[in-house]
Protein backbone atom coordinates (compact mmCIF):
# COMPACT_ATOMS: atom_id res chain seq x y z
CA UNK A 1 0.00 0.00 0.00
CA UNK A 2 0.93 3.55 -0.32
CA UNK A 3 1.20 3.67 3.62
CA UNK A 4 3.74 1.05 3.48
CA UNK A 5 5.66 2.73 1.04
CA UNK A 6 5.63 6.00 2.80
CA UNK A 7 6.93 3.85 5.71
CA UNK A 8 9.68 2.73 3.84
CA UNK A 9 10.38 6.34 2.49
CA UNK A 10 10.46 7.16 6.24
CA UNK A 11 13.38 5.05 7.02
CA UNK A 12 15.47 6.25 4.21
CA UNK A 13 14.70 3.31 1.53
CA UNK A 14 14.14 4.89 -1.68
CA UNK A 15 15.23 2.50 -3.86
CA UNK A 16 12.78 -0.06 -2.17
CA UNK A 17 10.21 2.65 -1.80
CA UNK A 18 10.60 3.12 -5.45
CA UNK A 19 9.96 -0.21 -6.26
CA UNK A 20 6.83 -0.33 -3.47
CA UNK A 21 5.07 2.98 -5.08
CA UNK A 22 5.92 2.83 -8.39
CA UNK A 23 3.12 -0.13 -9.67
CA UNK A 24 0.43 1.73 -7.44
CA UNK A 25 1.25 4.88 -8.88
CA UNK A 26 0.45 3.09 -11.83
CA UNK A 27 -2.92 1.58 -10.89
CA UNK A 28 -3.72 4.89 -10.18
CA UNK A 29 -3.09 5.45 -6.03
CA UNK A 30 -2.93 9.22 -5.93
CA UNK A 31 -0.49 9.19 -2.71
CA UNK A 32 1.83 6.98 -4.31
CA UNK A 33 1.99 9.29 -7.06
CA UNK A 34 2.87 11.75 -4.84
CA UNK A 35 5.41 9.88 -3.72
CA UNK A 36 7.08 9.05 -6.38
CA UNK A 37 6.80 12.79 -7.87
CA UNK A 38 9.17 13.44 -4.71
CA UNK A 39 11.35 10.67 -5.78
CA UNK A 40 11.71 12.52 -8.97
CA UNK A 41 11.55 16.07 -7.88
CA UNK A 42 15.01 15.20 -4.92
CA UNK A 43 16.86 12.53 -6.77
CA UNK A 44 16.15 10.17 -4.20
CA UNK A 45 16.57 6.68 -5.49
CA UNK A 46 16.20 7.60 -8.75
CA UNK A 47 17.50 10.31 -11.34
CA UNK A 48 16.50 13.46 -10.83
CA UNK A 49 13.88 14.67 -13.17
CA UNK A 50 11.81 17.77 -12.20
CA UNK A 51 9.58 17.55 -15.51
CA UNK A 52 8.67 13.82 -14.44
CA UNK A 53 7.94 14.74 -11.14
CA UNK A 54 5.25 17.83 -12.18
CA UNK A 55 3.94 15.07 -14.76
CA UNK A 56 3.48 12.52 -11.40
CA UNK A 57 2.28 15.28 -9.25
CA UNK A 58 -0.44 16.80 -11.46
CA UNK A 59 -1.94 13.32 -12.03
CA UNK A 60 -2.12 12.97 -8.11
CA UNK A 61 -3.35 16.90 -7.82
CA UNK A 62 -5.92 16.25 -10.28
CA UNK A 63 -7.11 13.08 -8.45
CA UNK A 64 -7.68 15.24 -5.16
CA UNK A 65 -4.28 14.96 -3.31
CA UNK A 66 -3.55 18.09 -2.07
CA UNK A 67 0.02 17.88 -0.89
CA UNK A 68 0.69 16.99 -4.28
CA UNK A 69 -1.67 20.21 -6.06
CA UNK A 70 0.80 22.30 -3.38
CA UNK A 71 4.45 20.87 -4.74
CA UNK A 72 3.01 21.32 -7.98
CA UNK A 73 1.90 24.48 -7.43
CA UNK A 74 5.61 25.53 -5.71
CA UNK A 75 6.77 24.01 -9.11
CA UNK A 76 4.67 26.60 -11.01
CA UNK A 77 5.59 29.56 -9.29
CA UNK A 78 9.46 28.92 -9.51
CA UNK A 79 9.16 27.56 -13.11
CA UNK A 80 11.00 24.45 -11.99
CA UNK A 81 10.43 21.65 -14.11
CA UNK A 82 7.74 23.30 -15.56
CA UNK A 83 7.19 26.58 -17.60
CA UNK A 84 6.55 29.36 -14.56
CA UNK A 85 2.80 30.04 -14.22
CA UNK A 86 2.07 32.81 -11.16
CA UNK A 87 -1.82 32.07 -12.03
CA UNK A 88 -1.60 28.01 -12.06
CA UNK A 89 0.41 28.27 -8.78
CA UNK A 90 -2.13 30.63 -7.28
CA UNK A 91 -4.94 28.10 -8.62
CA UNK A 92 -3.60 25.01 -6.87
CA UNK A 93 -2.37 26.92 -3.76
CA UNK A 94 -5.95 28.03 -3.21
CA UNK A 95 -7.10 23.93 -3.93
CA UNK A 96 -4.75 23.52 -1.24
CA UNK A 97 -5.40 25.67 1.13
CA UNK A 98 -9.06 25.17 0.99
CA UNK A 99 -7.91 21.64 2.31
CA UNK A 100 -6.42 23.23 5.39
CA UNK A 101 -2.70 23.23 4.01
CA UNK A 102 -1.02 26.11 5.83
CA UNK A 103 1.72 26.52 3.51
CA UNK A 104 -0.55 26.56 0.87
CA UNK A 105 -2.50 29.73 2.58
CA UNK A 106 0.86 30.83 2.86
CA UNK A 107 1.72 31.28 -0.72
CA UNK A 108 -0.88 32.25 -1.92
CA UNK A 109 -1.32 35.24 0.97
CA UNK A 110 1.94 36.05 -0.46
CA UNK A 111 0.84 36.23 -4.42
CA UNK A 112 -2.32 38.79 -3.27
CA UNK A 113 0.46 40.77 -1.40
CA UNK A 114 2.20 41.14 -4.86
CA UNK A 115 -0.51 41.05 -7.19
CA UNK A 116 1.16 38.00 -9.42
CA UNK A 117 -0.99 35.33 -10.11
CA UNK A 118 -3.99 36.51 -7.84
CA UNK A 119 -5.32 40.76 -8.52
CA UNK A 120 -3.69 42.51 -5.66
CA UNK A 121 -5.77 42.23 -2.23
CA UNK A 122 -3.94 43.30 0.67
CA UNK A 123 -7.19 42.02 3.03
CA UNK A 124 -7.63 38.79 1.77
CA UNK A 125 -3.75 38.28 2.22
CA UNK A 126 -4.10 39.46 5.69
CA UNK A 127 -7.30 36.64 6.21
CA UNK A 128 -5.29 33.87 4.72
CA UNK A 129 -2.18 35.31 6.55
CA UNK A 130 -3.88 35.01 9.92
CA UNK A 131 -5.35 31.46 9.21
CA UNK A 132 -2.14 29.71 8.21
CA UNK A 133 -0.28 31.48 11.29
CA UNK A 134 -3.05 30.39 13.61
CA UNK A 135 -2.26 26.92 12.51
CA UNK A 136 1.81 27.51 13.32
CA UNK A 137 3.07 28.30 10.04
CA UNK A 138 5.99 30.68 11.21
CA UNK A 139 6.86 31.98 8.15
CA UNK A 140 3.43 32.91 7.53
CA UNK A 141 3.84 34.22 11.21
CA UNK A 142 6.19 36.35 10.57
CA UNK A 143 5.26 37.83 7.61
CA UNK A 144 1.84 38.66 9.20
CA UNK A 145 3.47 40.36 11.96
CA UNK A 146 5.06 42.25 9.13
CA UNK A 147 1.56 42.72 7.25
CA UNK A 148 0.65 44.36 10.63
CA UNK A 149 3.61 46.45 11.05
CA UNK A 150 4.31 47.45 7.38
CA UNK A 151 0.94 46.83 5.35
CA UNK A 152 -1.27 49.54 4.16
CA UNK A 153 -3.77 51.59 6.62
CA UNK A 154 -6.55 49.11 6.05
CA UNK A 155 -4.60 46.30 8.34
CA UNK A 156 -2.15 48.16 9.89
CA UNK A 157 -1.78 47.27 14.27
CA UNK A 158 1.33 47.52 15.70
CA UNK A 159 0.48 45.81 18.58
CA UNK A 160 -0.99 42.45 16.56
CA UNK A 161 2.27 42.76 14.43
CA UNK A 162 4.38 43.08 18.02
CA UNK A 163 2.29 39.70 18.36
CA UNK A 164 2.74 38.04 15.89
CA UNK A 165 6.56 38.42 15.70
CA UNK A 166 7.14 37.75 18.67
CA UNK A 167 5.15 34.16 18.32
CA UNK A 168 7.74 33.44 15.32
CA UNK A 169 10.58 34.46 17.22
CA UNK A 170 10.02 32.30 19.89
CA UNK A 171 9.77 29.52 17.20
CA UNK A 172 13.25 30.51 16.48
CA UNK A 173 12.54 32.53 13.06
CA UNK A 174 15.87 34.19 12.69
CA UNK A 175 14.38 37.50 10.54
CA UNK A 176 11.57 37.29 13.49
CA UNK A 177 13.66 37.50 16.20
CA UNK A 178 15.87 40.33 14.83
CA UNK A 179 12.96 42.74 13.87
CA UNK A 180 11.14 41.49 17.42
CA UNK A 181 14.17 42.81 19.08
CA UNK A 182 14.15 46.06 17.16
CA UNK A 183 10.52 46.73 18.22
CA UNK A 184 11.50 45.86 22.06
CA UNK A 185 13.92 48.11 21.69
CA UNK A 186 12.24 51.36 20.63
CA UNK A 187 8.89 50.17 22.21
CA UNK A 188 6.86 49.85 19.11
CA UNK A 189 4.06 47.98 19.62
CA UNK A 190 4.96 46.37 22.82
CA UNK A 191 6.54 47.38 25.81
CA UNK A 192 10.23 48.80 25.61
CA UNK A 193 12.57 46.42 27.10
CA UNK A 194 16.42 46.76 25.81
CA UNK A 195 17.81 43.87 27.68
CA UNK A 196 15.34 41.36 26.34
CA UNK A 197 15.64 42.93 22.81
CA UNK A 198 19.89 42.28 23.44
CA UNK A 199 18.90 38.68 24.16
CA UNK A 200 16.81 38.37 20.87
CA UNK A 201 19.61 40.61 18.96
CA UNK A 202 21.84 37.07 20.53
CA UNK A 203 20.02 34.58 20.22
CA UNK A 204 19.69 35.77 15.96
CA UNK A 205 23.97 36.75 16.17
CA UNK A 206 24.56 32.89 17.19
CA UNK A 207 22.37 31.38 14.85
CA UNK A 208 24.46 32.73 12.38
CA UNK A 209 22.20 36.04 11.29
CA UNK A 210 24.55 39.04 10.25
CA UNK A 211 21.64 41.70 11.44
CA UNK A 212 21.63 40.10 14.90
CA UNK A 213 25.64 40.72 15.38
CA UNK A 214 25.57 43.72 13.67
CA UNK A 215 22.66 44.65 16.71
CA UNK A 216 24.63 42.93 19.19
CA UNK A 217 27.82 44.45 18.60
CA UNK A 218 26.02 48.07 18.62
CA UNK A 219 24.52 47.17 22.33
CA UNK A 220 27.90 46.09 23.36
CA UNK A 221 29.66 49.44 22.00
CA UNK A 222 27.03 51.48 23.37
CA UNK A 223 25.79 50.22 26.38
CA UNK A 224 22.00 49.39 25.92
CA UNK A 225 20.95 46.66 26.93
CA UNK A 226 24.24 45.29 27.98
CA UNK A 227 26.96 46.64 29.78
CA UNK A 228 29.79 48.28 27.72
CA UNK A 229 32.23 45.40 26.19
CA UNK A 230 34.38 47.04 23.30
CA UNK A 231 35.97 43.69 22.81
CA UNK A 232 32.87 42.07 22.36
CA UNK A 233 31.58 44.73 19.87
CA UNK A 234 34.26 44.27 18.04
CA UNK A 235 34.31 41.17 17.85
CA UNK A 236 30.93 41.11 16.67
CA UNK A 237 31.26 43.84 14.33
CA UNK A 238 34.15 41.16 12.63
CA UNK A 239 32.13 38.63 12.29
CA UNK A 240 29.10 40.68 11.12
CA UNK A 241 31.38 42.64 8.78
CA UNK A 242 33.35 39.30 7.65
CA UNK A 243 29.72 37.78 6.15
CA UNK A 244 29.12 40.57 4.37
CA UNK A 245 27.52 43.60 6.83
CA UNK A 246 29.55 46.76 7.17
CA UNK A 247 28.43 49.28 9.43
CA UNK A 248 30.75 53.03 9.32
CA UNK A 249 29.95 53.98 12.73
CA UNK A 250 30.93 50.60 14.20
CA UNK A 251 34.22 50.94 11.78
CA UNK A 252 34.63 54.66 14.19
CA UNK A 253 34.07 53.16 17.63
CA UNK A 254 36.60 50.63 16.55
CA UNK A 255 38.91 52.97 15.18
CA UNK A 256 39.13 54.70 18.48
CA UNK A 257 40.14 51.46 20.66
CA UNK A 258 44.02 51.51 22.15
CA UNK A 259 45.43 48.17 20.54
CA UNK A 260 45.38 45.60 22.91
CA UNK A 261 41.49 45.91 23.14
CA UNK A 262 41.32 45.73 19.38
CA UNK A 263 43.91 42.73 19.32
CA UNK A 264 41.90 40.85 21.99
CA UNK A 265 38.72 41.39 19.71
CA UNK A 266 40.44 40.10 17.16
CA UNK A 267 41.19 36.85 18.63
CA UNK A 268 37.52 36.68 19.75
CA UNK A 269 36.04 37.65 16.27
CA UNK A 270 38.67 34.23 15.50
CA UNK A 271 36.79 32.16 18.26
CA UNK A 272 33.30 33.36 17.09
CA UNK A 273 33.83 32.72 13.21
CA UNK A 274 34.87 28.81 14.15
CA UNK A 275 31.45 28.27 16.09
CA UNK A 276 29.80 30.16 13.59
CA UNK A 277 31.24 28.33 10.39
CA UNK A 278 28.62 25.80 9.80
CA UNK A 279 25.69 28.07 10.19
CA UNK A 280 26.91 30.84 8.11
CA UNK A 281 27.25 28.28 5.56
CA UNK A 282 23.47 27.96 5.10
CA UNK A 283 21.62 30.48 3.17
CA UNK A 284 18.62 30.27 5.03
CA UNK A 285 20.53 31.04 8.63
CA UNK A 286 22.23 33.90 7.46
CA UNK A 287 18.98 35.86 5.94
CA UNK A 288 18.34 39.29 7.48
Amino acid sequence: TADFAYGVFQRGLYLTTLAVAMPLAEEGDKAAQTLVGVLHETGLGIAQDKTKAAEWYQLAAAAGDMGAAYRLGQMYLTGDGVTADKKRAADLFEKAAEAGNPAAMYNLAILFQSGEGRPYNEAEANRLLQQAAELEDVEAQYALGLQFLEGNETVRDPIRGANWLGRAARRGHLSAQVYYGILRFQGRGVEPDEKEAADWFERAAIAGNPVGMNRLARIYAFGRGREINPVEATAWHYVARAVGLSDLQLDGYVGSLDKETVEKAMKRAEELSASLLPKQQDPAAASP
